[in-house]
C-alpha cells in the first residue's frame, strides 16, 4: 500500500488538478497503482481518496464529498466525449483493473474551449453537442490523453464531471474512452464512484462497505 507521506502527497496534488476553479489546472488526475494490488485494495484506495479529499473540499468550499452512486462493471465500449449523468457538480473516480483489452482515455477542457471562444462553459451544450463528431474536431487543440495507461496495472482516475451551471464552485472536463481492441471473452473491470459535492453530510457506511467488499461485476 501507499506509504502515509506520499499518500498525502497524492491527495493534495490531486485536490489541486481536479477541484479546479482556473483552466491552468487540468480537471483530471491519474495514478498509477502498478501490479502489487488487488480489486479489493484497489478499493480501498479509492474510498481513502474520497474521504481525505471530502476534508479539503470542505475546508475550501464548505461542501464535502458524498457518493451519488458506486459500482463495478466490465465496460469495453468505445464511447464519445461526454459527461457522466450525475448532479450539476460531479466529480467520477474510476478504479481499473488489470485486463488484456487495449484501451486509452482522453480529456477534453470544454471549459477552456468555451472561455477562449468567448461563451459561459454552461451554454456550451446548447452550443455544441459533444456527441456529434464535427463538434469533437472543434475540441482537439483542448484535449489531453491520459498518457502511460498501461492495461497491465490498477489505476485511478479522479475526473470533474461537472457541467459548469452558476451553482458550480469547480470547473469540469468531458472524458472519453477508446477500446483499441475488444474480447467478449475477457474482462475490463472498472470500479466507479460517482462523488458530488454538497453542503449536507450523509450517513454512507452501509454503500461504502458494501462497494469495499463485493465481488459482483455488472455487464
Amino acid at each position: 500500500m501507499i506509504e502515509e507521506k506520499q499518500f498525502k502527497s497524492i491527495i493534495q496534488n490531486c485536490f489541486k488538478s481536479v477541484f479546479r476553479t482556473e483552466t491552468t489546472n487540468p480537471g483530471f488526475y491519474f495514478l498509477d497503482l502498478g501490479q502489487n494490488y488487488d480489486s479489493f485494495m484497489l478499493r480501498r484506495v479509492m474510498v481513502e481518496m474520497k474521504n481525505h479529499l471530502s476534508d479539503l473540499t470542505n475546508a475550501s468550499f464548505g461542501k464535502p464529498l458524498k457518493y451519488q452512486w458506486l459500482g463495478r462493471f466490465d465496460q469495453q465500449v468505445t464511447t464519445k466525449y461526454h459527461l457522466d449523468n450525475a448532479s450539476n457538480q460531479s466529480f467520477l473516480m474510476l478504479g481499473y483493473e488489470p485486463t488484456e483489452i487495449e484501451s486509452e482515455l482522453y480529456i477534453a477542457d470544454y471549459v477552456k474551449f468555451s472561455f477562449e471562444i468567448g461563451i459561459e462553459p454552461a451554454d456550451y451544450f446548447k452550443k455544441f453537442n459533444p456527441l456529434f463528431t464535427d463538434n469533437e474536431e472543434i475540441l482537439r487543440p483542448y484535449i489531453t490523453r491520459v498518457k502511460n495507461f498501461s492495461k497491465e496495472s490498477f489505476k485511478i482516475v479522479l475526473i470533474n464531471n461537472s457541467n459548469s451551471q452558476p451553482e458550480c464552485d469547480t470547473l469540469g472536463v468531458l472524458h472519453m474512452a477508446r477500446m483499441l481492441k475488444t474480447n467478449s471473452e475477457k474482462s475490463r473491470v472498472l470500479n466507479s464512484m460517482m462523488l458530488e459535492m454538497v453542503s449536507e453530510k450523509t450517513e454512507e457506511r452501509d454503500i461504502e462497505v458494501n462497494f469495499l467488499n463485493t465481488d459482483h461485476v455488472s455487464t
